[in-house]
């Protein structure tokens, strides 16, 4: 039986926010059919395990964010304006559909427990494709890997921290006070970028 694209759409947008809302161990495959409104033998006929469906959704995110590489890497622009305009890309994309990031978060996680029987790592072409970025720039030709992971990761997760607060900042602040740290926050973003390329520029003789 042949899933049709409208019916795996559905599906695994389903499945995004069954695990988004409960993480691999919390979210069920008897649930997401329940949403569906199909039976779980229905489900498990296109996805044979919970974490084939679960590989599948990290797929998609990993090839969305891949995408931004992608496309900034294609612009003719410098690679701190490549690395800039995925970062903000990236907030302004996760802010408008958090889910993707409460599963990365999530993952993170759940993850610690089934590293060791993990065969694929779907985040590692979109980090590679961020430190290949930050190394074009001429003061980072001879930089370490691990100084420019270091920042990507300091970057990504500031990031994510704030998109998966916003329930609990709006409650303790206000929604108005919370839209004025929205508003500024990609601006910091930006700050901290640049700082990060200045600086490295400097340390140069």
């Amino acid at each position: 039986m042949e899933m049709g694209e409208s019916t795996k759409e559905r599906l695994l947008a389903t499945a995004k926010r069954q695990f988004a809302a409960k993480g691999f161990y919390g979210a069920s495959i008897a649930d997401i059919a329940a949403e569906l409104d199909i039976t779980k033998q229905a489900l498990l006929y296109h996805f044979k395990r919970k974490e084939d469906l679960y590989a599948q959704v990290l797929a998609e995110i990993s090839e969305k964010l891949l995408r931004y590489v992608r496309r900034a890497a294609s612009e003719e622009a410098r690679p701190e304006q490549q690395f800039e305009a995925i970062v903000l890309n990236l907030y302004h994309a996760a802010m408008e559909n958090p889910e993707d990031t409460q599963i990365l978060i999530r993952e993170m996680l759940d993850n610690q427990s089934r590293a060791d029987e993990a065969h694929s790592w779907y985040l590692v072409p979109f980090l590679d494709g961020l430190v290949s970025i930050v190394r074009r720039a001429p003061a980072f030709r001879d930089t370490p890997n691990a100084a420019i992971f270091a920042f990507i990761y300091q970057v990504l997760g500031s990031v994510e921290y704030f998109v998966i607060s916003q329930t609990t900042l709006k409650k303790m602040y206000g929604e108005e006070v919370n839209e004025s740290y929205q508003n500024h926050f990609p601006m910091e973003l930006q700050n901290q970028i640049r700082r990060f390329f200045k600086s490295a520029g400097k340390e140069k003789p």
